[in-house]
């Protein structure tokens, strides 16, 4: 009776540190959402500056599991050092904001000396973002060994312990992404996200130090534990009850004819090690090419991509639960590793036949009457497309770490470096695998041949572990062809191309003419079934040439201008399809600075709408320069007689950064005296709406609205309507002004054919002060509070305000 209280003792408090790990993923999560935010404000939103905040997000995890994971083996109360390490995670990801805000001057000083170099320019981010976040991450990849070596003082078992506790960690993970993408960066902010990590952590840390405490009071007081490095309890004393739960199905399921789990030898230690790197690489590119696809489906929102990785987290976590009930099981866990990589090869291969479908069988469930309800409502229509695609082969992935992990096959008292070299390997591997899958394989070879590359590495690797597990049998003869004649079969049966049936079902009626896999998207461009070019990037529509946008365009930048005395230097921040910029260079005295953030969309420009933009690349007063429009102005130090922008919808992922007080007062101090801005607001939008035009009017006092209300004039003083057709009288007496504009409509007066200075007054709305003064009270826009893209917590809000409708 008292071996069975006992038992449940130690069940208990497993539970308890799965409970633990389970919400030291929610603030891992949260905090890496935070970072990656955080930072791109600084070093810019190219993949180029994700990726290496996200590198040294991963490296220092790799490190602190390597090296302190190391530590965990020699620790004699593993609890009380795992304690320890959740509150110093915590309190330095507290202070993790204050090291952002003080290495901003320096990154600006050193982006002078180095512009122009994208290999230092990456090596600074990686090394500034690793004195940002090098101390939490670390500790947070040492938890892991740490949490496992404690867990093995209550249950025994190595393989069964990493299955859940992986497991749990990575549930708690998505749930982080879920809780810091729905609820608490658009209610709370991006500070209070980070605040509420911190607790979250000191919480385990207390609840893991009082444990720590109490067991080893408990240990001393029956005599425990003084001749021993770790307390780790014998296997028919402390894991009896688990132990009795799992005998009957560990005795059915062991097969004779393969070699018994035992003590990995070093040759396979070291398959199983690079195996899981291996995983690892292949892993993150996988997702990296997943969500550049699916992006292509699902409509550009920061909830999209908040759906898209909690299903991919999920199904790493459901992969590795299910392990859990079989991996005491006596088999060649090495070969199941084998198995485990082939079956992830098919599967991305099968993954390629399910692409171009993925928009019919989407329409198909939203088009049951039962499923309506919930189907017609964004989220769940994202949620249901992105469990089609991702989660199969992702669970696949989640089975991965817990069978590598018992093929291994620990040593009593070692177990925290094998998982720490374990786990360090397969972040390495990620980090790879990331860098590789969004700036390599698809800008040089595809979505679809990268998918087909790493399906072959997954059989190669396949092969490679077989032969490691089986070297001694001759059943190896078999195993390894028949594995490459099995992939071979189902490669063969892959389409041709993949995306004009893909892009057939998704923009149905269109006729694909062009389109392009770059480094920050796919850009396509298709004839529109009443005759025009759309030019889409990724699912969202960003150009025309159909002549009614392509005169609004032009007007964005033709308004500036005109109502500038005397513009020498002008930046348009957005390419599209060249109109606004096009329109600018017609003015041969002034100079244009273009900054477009997708290459692919300069391509497109060029090669599909020449006829509207005025061939505008090859005008000699226009600059283009590849780089993130907010990023220019904070490092370029350049002044301008007037800043525009594209037509950049507020909601869309990373739209934000160029809607917040933040970005407007950085336009502002980038403005020459009596410098102009001109700004696009979309009254459409009506939660959004009042968001914008409240955030600029407090940051430019005295500006206006022109064009029911569609364009903000702004400057560094007032912007009165006396001005407005005082300076467009003053400009329109020059011919070379007229003639720039000469076929703008927007200039053109009631009943009158030329343009005029009557015709910009008319449009003149109101003054901005005054309309936000008949507003009702509410928030701005800022960068730790981006409500623009998390619109669904504007106070307020409603489905019907949903700005992010599927594609029909």
């Amino acid at each position: 009776m008292l071996r069975l209280l006992r038992n449940v003792g130690n069940v208990s408090i497993f539970l308890l540190f799965l409970l633990m790990f389970f919400g030291s993923g929610v603030s891992a999560l949260m905090y890496e959402v935070v970072w990656t935010r955080s930072l791109a404000l600084l070093f810019g939103v190219t993949l180029h500056a994700i990726s290496a905040v996200l590198a040294s997000f991963m490296a220092g995890m790799a490190l602190g599991s390597f090296l302190v994971g190391r530590m965990a083996d020699r620790v004699r109360w593993p609890l009380l050092y795992y304690g320890i390490m959740e509150i110093a995670i915590g309190l330095s990801a507290a202070a993790s904001l204050t090291g952002i805000a003080a290495i901003t001057p320096i990154y600006v000083q050193l982006h002078e000396n180095i512009e122009g170099s994208e290999v230092l320019l990456s090596a600074v981010r990686f090394l500034m973002a690793c004195g940002v976040m090098l101390v939490p991450t670390a500790l947070m990849g040492a938890t892991l060994p740490f949490m496992v070596r404690a867990s093995l003082m209550h249950l025994s078992k190595v393989g069964e312990n990493i299955s859940l506790l992986y497991a749990l960690n990575t549930a708690g993970a998505a749930t982080g992404v879920l809780l810091a993408g729905f609820v608490m960066i658009g209610s709370y902010g991006l500070q209070t996200t980070v605040y509420t990590g911190t607790a979250i952590n000191l919480t385990i840390g207390v609840i893991a130090l009082v444990l720590a405490l109490l067991t080893r009071r408990k240990s001393e007081a029956q005599g425990a534990g003084h001749h021993q490095s770790l307390p780790v309890a014998e296997p028919e004393a402390r894991a009896g009850l688990a132990r009795r739960l799992t005998d009957v199905l560990r005795r059915r399921a062991a097969v004779p004819n393969l070699r018994p789990m035992h003590l990995a030898g070093r040759g396979t230690a070291a398959a199983v090690l690079f195996g899981i790197a291996v995983s690892g690489f292949c892993a993150l590119a996988y997702e990296v090419i997943w969500f550049r696809i699916l992006d292509l489906f699902l409509n550009g929102t920061t909830y999209a991509f908040t759906v898209m990785l909690v299903t991919f987290l999920v199904g790493l976590a459901v992969g590795s639960a299910l392990t859990r009930p079989i991996i005491g099981w006596r088999w060649n866990w090495t070969f199941v590793l084998a198995l485990l990589q082939f079956a992830i090869g098919a599967l991305a291969l099968w993954a390629l036949q399910l692409i171009p479908q993925l928009p019919v069988l989407r329409d198909e469930l939203v088009a049951i009457p039962e499923l309506a309800p919930l189907l017609g409502r964004p989220v769940f229509t994202m949620a249901v497309v992105v469990a089609l695609a991702l989660l199969p082969l992702s669970i696949l992935l989640g089975m991965t770490f817990p069978v590598a992990a018992q093929a291994l096959a620990h040593e009593r008292g070692k177990e925290g470096a094998h998982i720490g070299s374990l786990n360090a390997s397969n972040t390495l591997g990620a980090i790879g695998g990331s860098l590789a899958g969004g700036l390599v394989l698809v800008p040089l070879i595809g979505s679809q041949s990268s998918m087909l590359m790493l399906a072959g590495i997954n059989l190669a690797l396949a092969v490679l572990l077989a032969a490691v597990a089986l070297w001694h049998r001759k059943v190896l003869r078999l195993a390894a062809p028949a594995l490459a004649v099995a992939f071979l079969l189902l490669a063969g049966n892959r389409p041709a191309d993949i995306y004009p049936e893909m892009f057939a079902n998704l923009f149905k009626g269109h006729t694909l003419l062009w389109y392009e896999e770059g480094i920050e998207s796919t850009v396509s461009v298709q004839r529109h079934p009443e005759g025009y070019k759309v030019m889409y990037l990724n699912s969202r529509e960003q150009a025309y040439d159909h002549p009614a946008p392509v005169q609004y365009h032009q007007l964005i930048a033709q308004l500036g201008m005109v109502l500038h005395p005397n513009p020498r230097d002008v930046l348009v921040i957005g390419l599209g399809g060249g109109a606004t910029p096009g329109a600018l260079s017609r003015f041969s005295d002034s100079h244009i600075d273009v900054v477009e953030l997708s290459e692919s969309v300069v391509h497109a420009a060029v090669a599909q709408f020449g006829a509207i933009n005025n061939d505008v690349m090859n005008q000699p007063n226009v600059s283009l320069k590849v780089d993130d429009g907010r990023n220019h102005l904070l490092l370029s130090g350049k002044k301008y007689d007037v800043i525009t922008a594209d037509i950049i919808q507020a909601h869309h992922a990373g739209s934000g950064n160029l809607y917040s007080r933040e970005y407007f007062s950085l336009v502002k101090s980038s403005l020459k005296e009596g410098g102009l801005f001109v700004q696009w607001v979309n009254p459409g939008l009506t939660q959004i709406y009042p968001l914008v035009v409240r955030t600029i009017a407090d940051v430019f006092p005295g500006a206006s609205l022109m064009y029911s209300g569609t364009l903000v004039v702004a400057s560094t003083g007032p912007v009165t309507q006396e001005q407005v057709e005082a300076v467009a009288r003053l400009r329109f007496a020059q011919p070379s002004v007229v003639d720039a504009v000469r076929d703008q409509a927007y200039f053109r007066a009631p009943g009158l054919a030329e343009v005029s200075a009557q015709g910009v007054s008319v449009n003149y709305h109101a003054s901005l002060d005054r309309v936000v003064a008949g507003m009702p009270p509410g928030p701005m826009l800022t960068d730790d509070r981006p409500l623009t893209e998390y619109f669904r917590s504007i106070p307020g809000a409603t489905e019907a305000d949903d700005p992010s409708k599927p594609r029909s």
